[in-house]
């Protein structure tokens, strides 16, 4: 087991990661590699937070090293077709190699809580070349291009363990 995912755990997001989520959101890179990249204002984003904290369909949870030190969120949405995942790290830890455990970690805990899941799915900017290795990373297959995006599977159907 890799030493980023000895001490990474995995908790539902809440009220108190709102600010977070907000300023990783806001964020230039982060804005520059999303598929939506104006700035996001407090209001429209606490409406978002607080919505998704609330929905039966989206689950957020953040990923912790030490259970103190946040390093991501991870967002399921929920549909009758499958699951659409997206990640989104601190920008203070890019680059450390917490990509990959963290979604590793988030969808680990995710099948638990919905265990008949069979597909997850990924959209991913094509210019943003550190998510499209860590969705292949974790066993996500590309099996699209459309405009400036790439779409990702990850079925779980055959192979539960």
């Amino acid at each position: 087991m890799s030493l980023k995912l000895i001490n990474l755990s995995v908790r539902l997001a809440r009220s108190g990661d709102c600010r977070n989520i907000f300023e990783w959101r806001n964020d230039p890179i982060t804005r520059s590699m999303s598929n939506s990249s104006e700035i996001i204002d407090w209001e429209q984003h606490t409406n978002w937070f607080n919505g998704s904290l609330n929905s039966k369909n989206r689950i957020l949870l953040i990923c912790e090293k030490n259970s103190i030190d946040k390093i991501a969120v991870v967002r399921f949405d929920i549909s009758k077709t499958g699951v659409l995942v997206s990640i989104n790290l601190n920008p203070k830890k890019r680059g450390k190699n917490f990509a990959k455990g963290s979604l590793t970690r988030s969808i680990e805990f995710f099948l638990k809580k919905y265990p008949l899941t069979k597909n997850m799915y990924a959209e991913v900017n094509e210019k943003n070349i550190a998510s499209k290795k860590t969705f292949l990373g974790v066993g996500f297959e590309k099996y699209k291009v459309y405009k400036k995006n790439g779409y990702y599977i990850k079925n779980f159907s055959s192979n539960r363990n």
